[in-house]
């Protein structure tokens, strides 16, 4: 019983993400304003009712991107014991970006449009901004580095934080804007030894 719900669970899931993926092409086909639910079912290779059965409205499609829960991510990072704090940072934005790659272009940028007005959206049941969510993970991998000794307590955290997520979002853009010529999943290394481990570097210990 157990395993035929995990196959169950993994259908799910593929069906989901083929929704996903057809939306991301017909959106960069035509435009998310050209395109209705019955265009993506049909793309995606499902019934209209399939569409329905994960999402209410074609915007929940796009929508889907501000349901990538990083504090997961922050959750795996911070058990990486045999990890210090500059290799953990760089597991997470590494990623964080490859997390947000794996939607698509084109469902990034239209998320990035209805999200550049900061709006409060229900994840977790909890009323926030999704880029409030998401510093407060970053925040976490920080308060795990303070927990273990390896930063000092004076460190900047809410700062430190928000620039640091500041620096991922910026790469989500440059994605966009460059049409995927910069990947930021492919910059981790630059971000983390050129703008996080200098800002640590006086509060290390």
């Amino acid at each position: 019983m157990e395993e035929r719900l995990t196959n169950r669970q993994i259908r799910a899931m593929e069906t989901k993400q083929k929704i996903v993926k057809a939306a991301n092409i017909l959106i960069s086909a035509k435009g998310f304003e050209n395109i209705s639910i019955e265009d993506i079912a049909k793309e995606a290779g499902v019934s209209t009712g399939s569409f329905y059965t994960y999402f209410k409205r074609k915007e929940d499609v796009v929508e889907e991107l501000s349901r990538t829960d990083f504090f997961q991510l922050a959750k795996i990072v911070n058990e990486m014991t045999e990890k210090d704090i500059i290799e953990r940072l760089r597991r997470y934005c590494n990623d964080f970006l490859k997390g947000i790659e794996k939607t698509g272009i084109e469902i990034c940028r239209q998320w990035t449009r209805n999200n550049l007005s900061p709006t409060n959206i229900l994840i977790n049941g909890e009323k926030t901004t999704k880029y409030k969510y998401d510093y407060r993970a970053m925040q976490s991998v920080l308060a795990e580095g303070i927990k273990r000794r390896e930063l000092t307590d004076d460190l900047p955290i809410d700062d430190l934080a928000l620039f640091f997520n500041a620096q991922l979002y910026g790469l989500m853009i440059a994605w966009c804007m460059t049409d995927g010529e910069v990947k930021g999943s492919e910059q981790t290394d630059i971000l983390c030894d050129t703008i996080i481990k200098p800002a640590l570097k006086p509060y290390m210990r």
